[in-house]
């Protein structure tokens, strides 16, 4: 599913304020789901190996993973066991 600028996509790194990107495509199969391809003004985003991402649409959450890489994060269902989330964090 590719979220373009008419979703209004903001990303959101660990707990820091949301900010607005041009696009990203999240991938979803049985196993996982993927972020990748985050544009911000025409070029791709590199992202921080190991940061909590959240990718909101409007007022909405539609993605929150860990960076696997400066290009793809990975849900936190696949990432994080229960034992891993901090009080009371819920995925």
């Amino acid at each position: 599913m590719i979220i373009d600028d008419s979703r209004e996509p903001r990303l959101q790194l660990g707990d820091a304020e949301p900010f607005r990107i041009d696009s990203a495509e999240v991938t979803r199969d049985i196993e996982r789901s993927t972020l990748t391809s985050i544009v911000l003004n025409g070029d791709p985003f590199r992202l921080p190996v190991g940061a909590r991402v959240t990718l909101w649409t409007g007022p909405n959450v539609v993605f929150v993973g860990k960076a696997v890489d400066e290009h793809n994060v990975l849900d936190l269902l696949s990432t994080e066991s229960d034992d891993e989330l901090a009080g009371d964090e819920i995925i």
